[in-house]
């Protein structure tokens, strides 16, 4: 079988931050994807790379656009608010059209196929309310990559999930936040896992209801993350697994903090990646 090295991206909004710093450590270290492969935020950074290059070139340009969405104010910090506004019929589409807008900017229109990528082979990972099964945007090369990228990142309430042919389709970090099982499935023969799951935090609202809420989500995605590293140590693919935290925890919404996410996650790569060049 043909090696294929693909970077697993998980999910965890502006804590993607800290997968650019990790993403630098591994091209500096002579690391190249043949597959990107992401799910939310880390769809985002899949995507980024896959077309602006997998280099430091494309790094660079993905902390532009971080910086961007920061200077816009992309994700509405007041959760409650939006949230009865979505659910009263109002969603606050602030968010979705600033992102499609962004998106048509950089040359992401309706029309680019996955076949079109040029740097690397991409899978963008939704999730299918209907099936309750992940959806691999990217395993029909001829699927749109703007739609992908939009089914991703779709978390309510900031973004409106996808419906489609009688299908709901939302954020992939629903039912695989670390998209290791995907990555499979597209060929994947060994994987670098960059994982931002983090039940501190998430919403950065400190009080007890959010607290419980976030516990319950990371549990649920922490069993998932487990169960697909599992299958691959069964299929005997093997995984490079990184946690990427930072201390406080940044909820998912702050983005002003992407330059200070960066160097964490470089520093966390940086000490860990010898190890699995040596075997140790």
């Amino acid at each position: 079988m043909k090696r294929c090295l693909a970077f697993v991206l998980g999910g965890g909004g502006a804590r993607g931050a800290l997968q650019l710093g990790a993403l630098r450590a591994l091209f500096e270290a002579g690391f190249k994807p043949d597959l990107l492969v992401g799910t939310s935020i880390g769809a985002v950074n899949a995507a980024g790379l896959a077309l602006w290059g997998t280099d430091l070139a494309g790094i660079g340009l993905l902390e532009r656009a971080y910086q961007e969405v920061a200077d816009a104010h992309v994700m509405d910090p007041r959760l409650a608010q939006i949230t009865l506004r979505a659910l009263s019929g109002r969603p606050n589409q602030h968010a979705s059209r600033w992102v499609k807008a962004y998106l048509n900017s950089k040359g992401v229109t309706p029309d680019l196929r996955f076949d079109q990528v040029p740097h690397a082979r991409l899978g963008l990972i939704g999730a299918d309310l209907n099936t309750g099964q992940p959806v691999i945007y990217g395993q029909d090369t001829s699927q749109c990559v703007f739609e992908g990228i939009m089914a991703s990142i779709a978390i309510p309430p900031w973004f409106t999930p996808l419906n489609k042919d009688g299908h709901t389709i939302m954020d992939g970090g629903t039912l695989s936040n670390l998209p290791v099982e995907p990555a499979m499935t597209l060929g994947a023969t060994e994987i670098i896992a960059l994982d931002l799951d983090d039940p501190e935090g998430m919403l950065g609202f400190g009080i007890a209801q959010s607290q419980q809420l976030e516990k319950l989500v990371s549990s649920v995605t922490r069993r998932q993350a487990r169960l697909e590293l599992a299958l691959a140590a069964a299929r005997s693919v093997p995984v490079h697994y990184l946690m990427l935290k930072s201390s406080p925890p940044i909820p998912i919404w702050d983005f002003s903090k992407t330059r200070e996410l960066t160097q964490v996650g470089y520093e966390i790569a940086r000490k860990e990646i010898p190890g699995w060049i040596t075997g140790q």
